[in-house]
């Protein structure tokens, strides 16, 4: 492979040779797009075995550029190979919206709706564990992860999540954002409800969700997944004040995303 930046390949199941090498060499044309030299990729390759997955294959590419971009693209497919094509076409896509996003703040303005139609672009398939069966296996924290929406929805772009928790910088509340049913409009939900004074960095959210996130542990945000068959459930931990997202994994377990309050 020819590539100017590091790659930390990991596998799970049998993933043959030829394909690891096709998948890096793929990544390795990534610095053509790149708006600032990428430093090193933490490349995932998962294959997994079971016959009534119609796409067995992922590809999940971490992507750190030297502008202190994060770049998370995950993508599933019936190949290996079929998988590292499409993470290709998304990471570069991502790539080209940083170095607009670039011109556009050098322009000082412009309505940048960057993130119109760049939802995950197929539906994710969930492993129906057994509820008995589940454990919160990840939990992950954005240190205080303060931003403006449109940041945060930057960010979340970039890091291919369907939701987004952060700290408002100019409210101070903490903050969720998702994917509405379309697919492509970003609602904004703060934790507290709707914020007395509204956030003026918010030109990329298409609508507020007025409804305040609940005060409960963790075990009743669990659930409450369970029982509603929500893909997650925003709230404020009441043993931490953070607000946070409880979540079934693709693997049938669940994750938990926070974030950290200032203080």
């Amino acid at each position: 492979m020819d590539a100017t930046f590091d790659v930390i390949t990991l596998t799970r199941g049998t993933v043959p040779a030829d394909d690891r090498e096709y998948a890096e060499q793929k990544l390795a044309q990534l610095s053509k797009v790149a708006p600032r030299p990428i430093l090193k990729v933490r490349l995932k390759l998962t294959l997994q075995d079971a016959a009534h997955l119609a796409n067995p294959a992922i590809v999940q590419a971490n992507i750190d550029v030297a502008d202190g971009h994060i770049v998370r693209t995950r993508i599933e497919a019936g190949t290996l190979r079929e998988a590292a094509d499409l993470m290709l076409e998304r990471a570069t896509r991502k790539l080209r919206k940083i170095s607009d996003r670039y011109v556009t703040d050098r322009r000082n303005g412009g309505d940048d709706k960057w993130h119109q139609g760049d939802a995950p672009a197929v539906d994710r398939k969930w492993f129906n564990r057994p509820a008995e069966d589940r454990e919160l296996i990840r939990r992950k924290a954005i240190g205080t992860s303060e931003a403006t929406p449109d940041e945060a929805a930057f960010d979340m772009a970039m890091l291919d999540y369907d939701f987004f928790v952060f700290t408002d910088l100019e409210t101070g509340s903490g903050a969720l954002l998702y994917h509405a049913d379309d697919g492509e409009s970003l609602v904004l939900r703060y934790a507290t409800g709707t914020p007395d004074v509204a956030s003026s960095q918010a030109m990329s959210i298409t609508r507020l969700d007025p409804q305040p996130a609940p005060v409960i542990d963790l075990d009743k945000a669990i659930e409450l997944l369970d029982t509603t068959g929500s893909s997650f459930v925003f709230f404020v931990d009441e043993d931490t004040n953070e607000p946070s997202v409880a979540y079934p994994r693709y693997d049938g377990h669940y994750g938990l995303l926070t974030a950290r309050t200032p203080g």
